[in-house]
């Protein structure tokens, strides 16, 4: 069931592991964003806010195919790692991030706060929305084309316009990453996407500014990093 309803494509997904992934409506605008964990069966790990949203969203195919929803109690733990995790969902060259999922909360000298766990995730360009950002965008709008669609795995709710976009729209806007000693003002050329965080020293915030801005942007903003 979740295979032609998710935007990612759970055949690639090993046991025990995680997928980052989302569903979309027919219109290819993302309803949430989970991360998907592969046992006996499959797990939803998913912003409070957004359960309900995904059960309603869902819970129409699940019907056809004898599937059911319960929510779990339990603890998901983040873990920003040097050293490359075969569990990671996402890597790089400086670190890994990878959760997973615990009966109680461990605490211990090198345990994060939640803004290093979301800062991380920004400095990766994956961006969990919540209830506010539900239906404002589409896949290309915020990085999820690359980490959360799998374009080859056949048909999703959404799939024809987010291809659509994909392969025949002109990509005008890019998706970055800001870190500022200051607070920046949105204009017409970039916006701001999901919350600004306040982390030590600088503002850090997702957003979505015109390509043919970012030159612009970077000079009359020099101390402003873009990732």
């Amino acid at each position: 069931m979740l295979q032609g309803q998710i935007t990612s494509d759970v055949r690639l997904l090993g046991n025990e592991n995680f997928q980052l992934s989302s569903i979309c409506n027919q219109k290819g605008e993302v309803m949430a964003g989970c991360i998907i964990h592969k046992s006996k069966n499959y797990k939803i790990l998913i912003d409070e806010t957004l359960v309900n949203i995904f059960i309603d969203e869902l819970s129409p195919f699940a019907k056809f195919f004898g599937a059911t929803f319960s929510v779990e109690d339990g603890f998901v733990h983040g873990h920003i790692t040097q050293d490359k995790n075969e569990k990671a969902f996402f890597s790089n060259d400086i670190f890994s991030l990878s959760v997973s999922l615990e009966k109680e909360i461990h605490v211990n000298d090198q345990s994060l706060l939640m803004n290093d766990w979301v800062v991380a995730n920004k400095l990766a360009l994956n961006i969990d929305l919540n209830l506010n950002d539900i239906g404002k965008y589409r896949p290309l709008e915020i990085n999820y084309d690359k980490n959360r669609v799998a374009f080859d795995k056949g048909c999703f709710r959404g799939q024809e316009i987010i291809a659509r976009m994909k392969y025949l729209g002109v990509d005008r806007r890019k998706f970055v990453t800001i870190i500022s000693p200051e607070a920046i003002k949105e204009n017409k050329n970039f916006r701001v996407i999901g919350e600004i965080l306040r982390y030590k020293e600088f503002y850090i915030f997702s957003s979505s500014i015109k390509r043919d801005f970012l030159d612009e942007f970077s000079s009359n903003n020099p101390s402003v990093v873009i990732i």
